[in-house]
């Protein structure tokens, strides 16, 4: 009788805790394994964000995620605390910190934990992926975005 208590209490504990992100941990790890960070910030009831969720899920995103981020899928209105630099607080707050407003947001993140790079907005599978290909090359680092996409047509 005690022990299945004992596991009722455990599984009702492990199923209402939440996962929290410790961006400056993951930062390290994303530095150690030369990786940027993508956060995926998307909340409820938003129809863009569900339709940018599938298109990251898709086989030929989810294959470059896989092998060149470490990704985390930050859900505005769930109850994690982020620890990010000096910041420790909700999904909600951390997202206002950063000054988003509108959902669905990528912002991506260099292994020393600078934001590099910040998509507003939903984006179609195609630019999903030039948009990780930029990323991935760091060439945000020395041309923007439109710069890299007619320098990719142009090798084509």
């Amino acid at each position: 009788m005690i022990k299945s208590l004992l596991l009722i209490i455990t599984l009702t504990v492990i199923s209402t805790a939440s996962i929290d992100f410790d961006i400056n941990k993951i930062s390290a790890d994303a530095n150690r394994t030369n990786k940027h960070i993508m956060i995926f910030f998307h909340k409820d009831y938003c129809g863009y964000c569900n339709k940018m969720e599938e298109n990251i899920e898709s086989n030929n995103i989810s294959k470059i995620i896989k092998k060149e981020f470490l990704l985390l899928s930050i859900n505005r209105d769930d109850d994690e605390i982020v620890t990010y630099q000096n910041f420790k607080g909700s999904n909600h707050k951390f997202a206002k910190a950063l000054g988003i407003d509108f959902y669905p947001t990528l912002i991506f993140v260099d292994g020393n934990g600078r934001i590099v790079y910040d998509v507003i907005g939903y984006r179609e599978e195609n630019q999903i992926s030039n948009i990780l290909k930029y990323i991935t090359k760091k060439s945000y680092k020395n041309m923007t975005l439109e710069e890299f996409k007619d320098e990719l047509l142009f090798d084509e």
